[in-house]
């Protein structure tokens, strides 16, 4: 077994025993006050901490106090009486961990650096790197625990990312608040939030650079590609550790040791894991068993054909855009492209060969000419679109479509509306019971077409309700596995999307799509799911639902009143995911130049939750894109398995969720989320912004959104 290690270093405190202030809550507070009293205290109650209030007889009189974590957010919010009291910070650990994080915050904040909280509440410092007119901050998070991955104290390293900052303060420059951020001397604020007092002392702040202040202050911000964001994270982690915590200065502030000089902690073998080899094979159409779908799928063909179906074009009416066209048709019929390029005033022939459409769908296909559409501009198209659908003469009854959109509008284009454009197109489309694929123009004209093929074949056999690839080993249980993912993109409302019955072949049955709080319409669907599969496949063994967040009390009490409705009485087993890119912890194999762990590797961190690695690595010299891990969190929903999670359950369940992220058909490229979430999220992501803001009936049977 490889070497792995987590990034995370073990500590000791000098002395357990500390002085730590305490207050008492203070009334009073306006709903700001009390948003950022919350934010920055942490509140410790009687009935938690019995033997605090044992040992210290000056809080009998109160229920709960409260520890200031973060000081500088409360310099404005009264507090109630203050206690000095000593503790046990090793038998408090709760306490302990924010007495720490609170060491840290002064520490950082002295140092000048600016220091805030991250999403899901560590600390996260701010590094500075003069760029001339900006500052470049490598930010770095940092979370205490005690017990976890060592009998003792830890603290949890990341590098999370980068962001820039203008030089200009908010007193130099006119901008509107669009939501920016701002750097206020050391403290990281929402534009809203920068008070009187930070304009007297740091002129507002500096802006963050992000898509409106990048515009309006007229910063660059250079783009490069990491190709071993694994190795990156590693060596950002290790300096951080070497240069701003192993010295004595930081020691002492916290008043603890760091062991072992900073060494991240060995990962122990016994929580280890591998899933069986068996999973990690894929079937092709010509019986070719692999593992790689891009180095596989062109050469061995679809496991299950697609439907046949006939296809036309969706364009702009320009001449230049009606050249790229009739190349794509060249491309996918022929196999070749002879047009005759313009590059400035000069014209040059190609001369490029393909494999055609056709043979990586192992099966014919045929365009309509008179079906497609050159509309007139982007003001007109969808109206143009709409008339096009309506004449019932140009389709033939009980024949599959396929609209091939070629887009003339980069991913990153500044101006919205264009965007609105393609999601309204998909939205006609689907209303006329036709699927759609989105090829980028620039793209067709791109050398490197040939290697994009193999992507669009495999959409198209996925939408025509064909499989790319397949799982050679099955489970053998009758699981019903549901699939939540969501989409929360800014001035819109969060939607949830939702794929349901997924079979063990990875075959889904139905989606559906619901805005984040409309709970009952989600409850419906999954009842109505429940039902079908019953029906087609007897009741199930378990329902075993992915989720992309923690499952509440009252979530899974409905569950369990929806299975007593069905009359079942199955396990319910919930699997949280999210993807550990910026995660508290990660496991990096030492032993490999990139340290990213073989395909099937998975690490027990804590309890019922794992890391699970899925990505092209099958061997100890295999090169393979760099993928993060995602971690899984698997409770149990319902009383009928005891609140046990039995092994046998535990290999089971991972090994389905690494099978399900080999399944996901939108490219030939292997991902790290499994299809349960990564497909209900793209619906969550679509739907938004139908002019209807619902799925069309003819969405919810098939994957139109690959």
């Amino acid at each position: 077994m490889n070497k792995l290690v987590f990034n995370s270093i073990a500590v000791e405190r000098r002395s357990s025993i500390k002085v730590i202030d305490l207050f008492a809550g203070c009334g009073g507070l306006t709903k700001e006050q009390k948003s950022t009293w919350k934010y920055g205290t942490i509140r410790v109650a009687k009935d938690s901490c019995e033997n605090l209030w044992k040992d210290n007889p000056c809080l009998n009189d109160l229920s709960e106090v409260f520890l200031a974590d973060w000081e500088e957010e409360l310099r404005d919010i009264p507090r109630g009486e203050q206690f000095s009291i000593k503790a046990d910070l090793n038998d408090l650990c709760r306490i302990g961990r924010f007495e720490m994080t609170q060491k840290i915050v002064r520490y950082f904040r002295g140092l000048g650096f600016p220091v805030c909280r991250d999403f899901i509440g560590r600390i996260e410092v701010w590094i500075p790197k003069d760029e001339g007119n900006a500052i470049l901050y490598n930010r770095y998070t940092l979370r205490p625990y005690y017990k976890d991955i060592t009998d003792g104290w830890q603290i949890d390293v990341s590098h999370s990312g980068e962001s820039r900052c203008s030089k200009k303060t908010l007193y130099e420059v006119d901008l509107d608040d669009h939501g920016f951020e701002v750097v206020v001397g050391t403290e990281v604020l929402r534009r809203k939030q920068v008070k009187q007092h930070h304009f007297q002392k740091y002129g507002g702040g500096c802006p963050i650079v992000n898509r409106y202040t990048k515009k309006m202050l007229n910063l660059s911000e250079p783009r490069s590609y990491d190709r071993n964001k694994y190795a990156t994270k590693m060596k950002k982690v290790k300096d951080f550790i070497q240069t701003y915590l192993v010295i004595s200065q930081f020691q002492d502030a916290l008043d603890i040791n760091i062991l072992n000089n900073g060494a991240l902690i060995e990962v122990k073998p016994s929580n280890i894991f591998m899933v069986d080899d068996k999973a990690k094979n894929l079937k092709y159409g010509d019986g070719y068993v692999g593992a790689i779908p891009r180095n596989e799928f062109s050469e061995h063909g679809p496991f299950t054909q697609p439907q046949p179906f006939k296809y036309f074009f969706v364009s702009l009416d320009s001449p230049k855009s009606n050249a790229t066209r009739n190349r794509l048709y060249n491309i996918f019929q022929n196999g070749r492209d002879t047009s005759v390029v313009c590059k400035g005033d000069i014209e040059t022939g190609t001369n490029r060969t393909f494999k055609r459409l056709g043979e990586y769908l192992t099966q014919p296909i045929s365009w309509v000419p008179k079906l497609s559409l050159s509309y007139k501009s982007y003001d007109t198209a969808l109206q143009e679109l709409q008339q096009h659908l309506m004449d019932d003469s140009r389709f033939i009854p009980g024949t599959n479509y396929i609209a091939i959109i070629i887009s003339e509008i980069h991913k990153d284009t500044q101006e919205p509306r264009l965007h609105e454009i393609y999601y309204r197109m998909k939205e006609l489309l689907m209303k006329s019971k036709i699927t759609s694929q989105v090829i980028y123009a620039p793209n067709i004209d791109n050398n490197s077409f040939g290697y994009f093929l193999p992507n669009i074949a495999a959409a198209i056999t996925g939408k025509q309700f064909g499989m790319p690839w397949g799982l050679e080993s099955l489970s053998q249980r009758n699981d019903m596995i549901v699939g939540i993912g969501a989409s929360k993109q800014q001035g819109r409302r969060p939607y949830l999307g939702t794929a349901f019955c997924f079979d063990k072949e990875g075959q889904f049955r139905e989606f559906d799509c619901c805005q984040a709080e409309d709970t009952e319409a989600l409850g419906t669907s999954l009842k109505k799911a429940l039902w079908q599969f019953c029906k087609e496949y007897q009741n199930p063994d378990r329902l075993i639902i992915h989720y992309y967040k923690k499952l509440r009390r009252e979530e899974g009490e409905q569950i369990e009143m929806m299975l007593k409705q069905n009359d079942l009485q199955c396990p319910v087993y919930v699997v949280n995911m999210v993807t550990a890119v910026n995660d508290d912890l990660i496991a990096f194999d030492v032993s490999k130049n990139d340290f990213m762990p073989a395909s099937g590797t998975y690490v027990h961190l804590r309890d019922t939750q794992f890391l699970l690695y899925n990505n092209e690595r099958y061997s100890d010299y295999g090169k393979a894109d760099i993928l993060f891990p995602i971690k899984l969190t698997i409770t149990s929903a319902n009383t009928n398995t005891g609140g046990i999670l039995t092994k046998e359950d535990t290999i089971d369940i991972i090994t389905q969720v690494y099978q399900f992220c080999r399944l996901y058909w939108k490219s030939v490229k292997m991902q790290n989320v499994p299809i349960t979430i990564a497909y209900p999220e793209l619906v969550a992501e679509y739907v938004p912004h139908f002019n209807d803001e619902d799925l069309p009936e003819f969405g919810k049977h098939n994957l139109w959104m690959l």
